[in-house]
């Protein structure tokens, strides 16, 4: 299948040969056992965690992007690594994987091959970094085709893994890029000649992914919506939600968008938002913000990411906005209003409805799939947001950005998140090592055959 139309022969023909020395450096990469794996991971790890590489590779990002906050930038990078090398290490990802010897059974696992990789701009660091860990963890090669405004920075993660796999005795094509600048012609014609395809970001990569006839875990992980019930002290609350929507500016897949509050709680938690550091918009400046969002495109791509004092600059907010840490939307023009949820900024929209069950409906209308975030003492109101919302991943009583995992919540790291087929995504919860693999189960006769007339499947008779 031929959909890259738009892209000429000469590039068509760049990216078969990029994608043909990747697989033939898979193959290679596939003969290795697990103890020489593990060398592998290792030593990409290395060449990725100290700190002076991750303090060069978060302020590369935020100078090339312009998106982000440079300090939460490295402390994202850091933390990343840490634990996509730790799942890297501990997945079974390797030769045999499980065995049952009472059933006589055993698990064998092997490459899916070559994994195709677009890189978002909001995370140009994270992303080739950890999906290239897990590619590798499972013996896979993996092409990355990043944003036009990440080349760079994506460009000096993929130097340092090559040279990394180089002196590991390891082919250096097993980690590659798409020629810069990578288009979304290109993008797409890369997809449909990989073997699994792993996208996050913007809509139409997204979409692109999951419409290529590729396997794939693509899913469009922007921000998530909070609920919290009547029980929940809206003091303790607040400082949660205030770090989900600012951490990294919002330029996060689980920063929190928006917060559905019972209606007596509302106040309180407005109040807490802005001893936070939180900015309340009147109605002017919530009409400059529906405008500036409504200009930005879908997703504003322009906006995201950006500073509170860049937003203050473009709304003409009062000097208080520009020493603020975020904004706050606290009425909206129906729930089709652009401000209902605010991901990718440093901004959080709070909605206040009759109870915690009109809460939950809001926040299934409005959130994604791929995560969510409750505040209760109630054990069985975090069962009720689990079925409600149906998300990949559920965090109760923390921030949203916990989702992507933290050493406090037992979460493995994830780079991206998916909701499943409420997503239109093969992927539900985080993307693990082990979703970059395939399986082959095997069925061993646990007992002798007595009877002649059978052969070695145990009860199948030989036939005629």
């Amino acid at each position: 299948m031929e959909r890259g139309t738009a892209t000429g022969t000469d590039e068509r023909d760049e990216i078969a040969a990029t994608v043909e020395r990747a697989r033939a450096a898979g193959s290679r990469l596939a003969e290795r056992d697990a103890n020489a794996t593990a060398r592998i991971v290792d030593a990409v790890g290395a060449a990725l965690r100290g700190r002076e590489a991750i303090a060069r590779l978060a302020l590369a990002g935020a100078t090339e992007t312009g998106r982000g906050h440079p300090g939460s930038k490295a402390e994202k990078v850091a933390t990343a690594l840490d634990g996509s090398l730790a799942a890297s290490r501990e997945a079974a990802t390797v030769g045999a994987v499980d065995r049952d010897d009472s059933a006589g059974a055993l698990t064998v696992a092997h490459p899916v091959g070559v994994v195709g990789a677009a890189v978002p701009a909001t995370h140009p660091v994270v992303v080739p970094a950890a999906v290239s860990l897990y590619a590798l963890a499972g013996r896979n090669a993996i092409v990355l085709a990043p944003s036009p405004s990440a080349v760079e920075t994506c460009d000096v993660v993929v130097e340092r893994i090559r040279r990394a796999l180089d002196d590991a005795g390891a082919p250096p094509d097993a980690v590659a890029t798409l020629p810069a600048p990578a288009s979304k012609p290109q993008t797409d014609s890369l997809f449909e000649r990989v073997d699994r395809v792993v996208a996050a970001g913007s809509e139409a990569t997204v979409a692109a992914g999951q419409r290529c006839g590729t396997p794939n875990a693509c899913a469009s992980a922007d921000g998530l919506v909070a609920v919290a019930d009547a029980d929940a002290d809206p003091s303790a609350v607040a400082p949660r939600v205030a770090v989900g929507a600012t951490y990294d500016f919002g330029a996060h897949p689980a920063a929190d968008a928006a917060v559905a509050i019972p209606t007596a709680a509302v106040d309180e938690l407005v109040a807490g938002l802005e001893d936070e550091g939180g900015y309340v918009l009147d109605a002017a400046e919530r009409g400059r913000l529906r405008d500036l969002l409504d200009a930005g495109g879908d997703p504003p791509d322009r906006i995201v990411g950006n500073s509170p004092r860049w937003f203050a600059a473009e709304l003409d907010l009062p000097p208080a906005a520009g020493r603020a840490a975020f904004v706050i939307a606290d009425e909206f023009d129906g729930e089709d209003d652009p401000l209902a949820t605010l991901p990718g900024i440093p901004a959080v929209a709070v909605h206040d409805r009759e109870g915690f069950g009109a809460c939950l409906r809001l926040a299934a209308e409005l959130g994604g799939p791929h995560a969510a975030a409750v505040h209760t003492t109630r054990h069985g109101r975090v069962r009720r947001a689990a079925e409600r919302l149906r998300p990949g991943r559920l965090v109760v009583n923390q921030p949203g950005t916990e989702a992507v995992g933290t050493r406090r919540n037992g979460y493995r790291f994830a780079p991206i998140l998916g909701g499943g087929t409420a997503d239109g995504s093969q992927l539900s919860g985080g993307l693990s090592p082990t979703d970059l693999i395939e399986t082959t189960t095997v069925s061993v006769t646990a007992a002798s055959d007595r009877d002649p007339r059978l052969d070695g499947a145990g009860e199948t008779l030989r036939g005629p």
